[in-house]
């Protein structure tokens, strides 16, 4: 099982709905406990004030991250100075409440699951150490559907010596917060415990970096760490000319995994191992992260508009979310003078485009039907296209694409310097609003480069546009091979679970590899791999990534 390589050279040239009649609270007041600092459990305290006689409490959910935290929420009660309170259940997620008009108290418990010994923790998801951990957003509150504007105020009561970095507006109490509504409430991770913290300021505006330690952690450069975010955050805020919020706060966790971006903040997960070997081993994940603050958090799809306690209707605007992001990331890096994968531009884009060749799923799925698929299982059959590839290769097309209908006077950031101007967390956009941004900024035919290549199935002309720059591409196909120079085993194949089934479906990249020609399709149940049970996609990656060259798969 070989499979190709392509490498491509390029060549310089010369909510739940809000009930009719339901009057929405004044206020919400939490507060949120943790008993020590060997707890992996919170009790919330929710004083809801002007209630209606009839209410539902609900839990929200990430538009991209279905983590179902109500699963660990326990003795959900009521109590009123009025009267009775009874509390039942409607869906996963909600529950109604039945008491006497006026102010209501709610408790209840959430137990955080403990993590894998096999995995690291997800950086976005709320959690508990005895060194400290995430708290809050939609693993730990429960919102009023319907009152969702009222003002919040929060209160933690934590072990003495923890300290608490957030998003949230401060007050003149410690330990207490505000926020104007639930939805920012929500948007807002609280990193508590025991951890080092920094400052910096761009033009007045406060932005602090707080990082919490691994008890088995790495000595790394810290004030290196500390001082290429701030040039690069130097960078994104004068690319934009502004920013969209009065404080930033970035949360780090040494030994977790992944990164979520957020109203006024971000959740990322580092490896101080690898930091002490390489300073720059986060940098393109921190970039990413804090340039999605104004793409995809400001400007964000119409559908991700408001809390809701299940998935939003699928957008097709994620493309621009996550790959257009993704271009910005690597461009404000060099920008800011700080240290790329890429030796440059050229080989960055050389890289992108093996990597679109590479998947025959990129010119059969379009970039809007991708978008649509993401996070949902087999929708696209034996296809398995990347947004993030799709959407950096149409931004780095788009880009040339106004440079040239504006005789260089413009490019893409002028589009998004409109379109953030334009839209807010409140006025989402669509994909034909990010379309009249570009014709604008290039004063050309958007249109058809829209229709075309983002909303219809085909591979991008990418070499038209290259020549904007004086480039063009040759492209050879060679077995893939390994470091060693031995060819690489056909491993494109990976797995999903679905809920309550004990064993991972197949996913197949594209109906051409191996796995495809063997006859296995999207959504077969694997029963056993070579004799062997595999419990989740982590082991079939697992089982996959060590195969070699002659081995069978039964």
């Amino acid at each position: 099982m070989t499979m190709g390589r392509a490498f491509v050279r390029l060549l310089a040239l010369v909510c739940l709905a809000r009930g009719a009649a339901a009057q929405a609270p004044a206020r919400v007041d939490y507060v949120l406990r943790v008993d020590s600092a060997g707890a992996t459990a919170i009790a919330v305290e929710m004083r809801i004030h002007g209630a209606p006689a009839a209410f539902r409490l609900a839990m929200s959910t990430h538009p991209e991250y279905d983590d179902q935290y109500w699963r660990y929420l326990s003795g959900l009660r009521g109590e009123s100075a009025r009267g009775a309170v009874t509390i039942a259940r409607e869906d996963s997620a909600v529950w109604r409440v039945a008491a006497p008009a006026g102010d209501v108290m709610i408790r209840y418990r959430v137990q955080f699951p403990a993590a894998s010994p096999a995995a690291p923790q997800a950086s976005w998801k709320a959690h508990l150490t005895p060194n400290g951990g995430l708290v809050g957003g939609p693993h730990s509150f429960l919102y009023v559907p319907g009152g969702e504007h009222a003002p919040v105020q929060l209160t933690l009561v934590l072990p003495s010596e923890w300290k608490i970095a957030t998003g949230l507006d401060g007050t003149a109490s410690a330990g207490t917060y505000t926020a104007p509504g639930a939805e920012a409430l929500m948007d807002s991770p609280i990193m508590i415990g025991r951890f080092r913290d920094w400052r910096f300021d761009i033009d007045g505006v406060p932005h602090a970096v707080a990082l919490l330690g691994a008890s088995a952690g790495t000595a790394f450069d810290t004030a290196l760490f500390v001082r290429n975010i701030e040039r690069y955050a130097r960078e994104t805020v004068r690319m934009f000319g502004k920013m969209t919020y009065r404080r930033y706060q970035f949360l780090f966790e040494d030994g977790a995994f992944g990164a979520l971006e957020h109203l006024n903040s971000v959740s990322i997960g580092v490896q101080s191992a690898n930091l002490a070997r390489d300073p720059n081993y986060s940098t393109s994940q921190i970039a990413h992260e804090f340039f999605h603050t104004w793409n995809e958090v400001h400007i964000r799809p119409a559908t991700w508009i408001g809390l809701r306690h299940q998935a939003p209707a699928p957008t097709g605007e994620l493309w621009f979310a996550e790959g257009v992001t993704l271009y910005y990331a690597d461009l404000n890096l060099r920008r800011s003078g700080l240290y790329t994968p890429d030796s440059s531009r050229v080989a960055h884009l050389e890289r992108l485009i093996s990597s679109y060749l590479a998947n025959p799923s990129h010119s059969t799925v379009s970039p809007e039907q991708t978008s649509r698929a993401f996070n949902l299982q087999a929708v696209l059959g034996d296809y398995t296209p990347s947004i993030y590839t799709q959407g950096e290769m149409l931004g780095a097309m788009l880009d040339l694409m106004i440079r040239e209908g504006s005789g260089g006077q413009r490019s893409l950031d002028d589009a998004m310097r409109a379109l953030v101007m334009r839209f807010s967390p409140e006025r989402g956009i669509a994909g034909a609003d990010i379309e009249h941004a570009v014709g604008e900024a290039c004063s050309c035919d958007a249109h058809t480069f829209f229709e075309t290549y983002v909303r219809r199935a085909g591979p991008v002309d990418y070499e038209r546009w290259l020549g904007v720059a004086g480039l063009r591409s040759t492209v050879t196909w060679t077995p893939a091979s390994a470091a060693n120079g031995n060819p690489l085993a056909d491993a494109r194949i990976s797995g999903y679970l679905v809920p309550g089934e004990p064993r991972p479906r197949l996913q197949i990249w594209f109906p051409t590899t191996a796995w495809g020609k063997a006859g296995l399709h999207t959504g077969d149940r694997l029963e056993s791999w070579n004799g062997a049970a595999l419990k989740d996609a982590q082991e079939l990656r697992g089982a996959a990534s060590q195969l070699r060259v002659g081995d069978t798969v039964r």
